[in-house]
């Protein structure tokens, strides 16, 4: 499934997996959430718990990875330093955005995030 992710004024399409957490998420969408810019992403605690397999958890992240961090139901699309990324641990990869990363880089602060379904032919 394919979901549009909404930050600011950038929106970008993510992929997601087929993860327990993914359809989860999915099945919950449209959401709305702020999210915290920072160096390497935007990142904002989701108001519920995704459900995950425990052979999903991980440590770091590719950039343009949306992940999930089950300890304290945080979302969060990466966009740089997946080379440093590894000392980050308990991540969930639900999906990967599909296209270029350049925008997110420009966004500051805090942003109202939307998530909403993406169907076919849209």
């Amino acid at each position: 499934m394919r979901v549009e992710l909404r930050i600011g004024e950038v929106t970008v399409p993510v992929e997601l997996n087929g993860s327990a957490a993914a359809r989860a998420l999915a099945s919950r969408v449209p959401l709305e959430l702020s999210m915290s810019v920072s160096s390497v992403g935007c990142c904002g605690q989701l108001p519920f718990s995704l459900p995950h397999d425990e052979a999903d958890i991980h440590p770091g992240w590719s950039d343009g990875d949306l992940n999930y961090k089950p300890e304290g139901d945080w979302l969060a699309l990466f966009f740089d330093d997946e080379k440093n990324s590894a000392r980050y641990g308990g991540q969930v990869t639900l999906g990967h955005v599909v296209g270029p990363l350049d925008a997110l880089r420009g966004l500051e602060r805090t942003c109202r995030a939307k998530i909403e379904a993406l169907y076919e032919g849209s």
